[in-house]
């Protein structure tokens, strides 16, 4: 009882108050955003499909004693709009920079989560050089280059047949079959909000993203805080990105900085220290 209750409040509400700012994106959604901290290096933290800014709250309030540290909801999560005729990487990308200019940052490290690890990667193209690192948070398993058109809609086919069913279970799926489901089922609720229109979006525009491309394009240094449920495909991963390095958190699965805050932002941190001596 007392960890559901734990991850109820983290996932739904704020533990300290944090003042909302907002900055209007390239396409004219308001893009939320908190700040704390500060510091010449700035940490930024991207959420995940379905998730919002909440989701860092560990991390927002342990490493905001050393950086500038910024947390954003993208378009249509948290408190951010959603007017957008498509959800597509490189908008997200553009709402991560309009907060990043905003704030006249110009030394950064993207920290993403999932779905955040495409974003980071778009931002980076936008923001260049202000881009340190990106430590990425259970994401490169591996840099393929997308679905086709065909095999999209397969996999999204059921998720328009029964949307929320299907959302339940593949977030379901992303946990350790012994994972205390008064941990794991207010997630798969909360992030069951979504509407299914934009969703089912986002996956679509995820599912045929061209991760090799972008590596390729911006050749970035990456550093991956992941749990170990999902194996990353290092020959594939360094054949494309030679310098790629990571970091694996025991017993945790796809929401690491959830699961084992404290032995995550261990690991963080490290990576954090890790880019910058590169």
């Amino acid at each position: 009882m007392k960890k559901f209750l734990l991850i109820t409040l983290l996932i739904s509400s704020t533990i300290f108050p944090q003042k909302i700012q907002k900055v209007t994106s390239s396409d004219g959604n308001e893009i939320a955003y908190t700040v704390q901290g500060k510091g010449e290096i700035a940490l930024v933290f991207i959420h995940g499909w379905g998730c919002n800014k909440n989701y860092w709250k560990y991390q927002i309030k342990d490493f905001s004693n050393k950086y500038t540290v910024v947390a954003l909801d993208l378009a249509a999560h948290g408190q951010s709009s959603a007017k957008r005729k498509s959800y597509t990487m490189n908008l997200f990308g553009q709402d991560v920079a309009s907060v990043v200019n905003n704030l006249q940052l110009n030394k950064i490290i993207l920290v993403a989560h999932s779905l955040g690890g495409a974003v980071a990667l778009e931002a980076k193209k936008i923001l260049k050089d202000k881009v340190i690192g990106i430590i990425g948070v259970d994401t490169y398993q591996t840099f393929d280059v997308g679905e086709t058109e065909e095999r999209a809609e397969q996999f999204l086919s059921t998720f328009k047949e029964n949307y929320k069913g299907s959302v339940e279970t593949y977030i379901g799926n992303l946990f350790h079959v012994d994972t205390d489901t008064s941990f794991s089922n207010p997630i798969i609720r909360d992030l069951s909000k979504m509407p299914k229109d934009i969703g089912i979006d986002i996956f679509r525009n995820i599912l045929k993203y061209n991760y090799e491309r972008a590596v390729k394009e911006t050749n970035p240094k990456i550093i991956a805080v992941n749990g170990d449920k999902f194996p990353i495909r290092l020959e594939k991963v360094k054949k494309i990105l030679p310098s790629f390095e990571y970091r694996i958190v025991p017993h945790t699965a796809h929401y690491v900085m959830l699961e084992n805050p404290k032995l995550f932002n261990e690991h963080l941190d490290l990576a954090i220290q890790d880019l910058l001596k590169k």
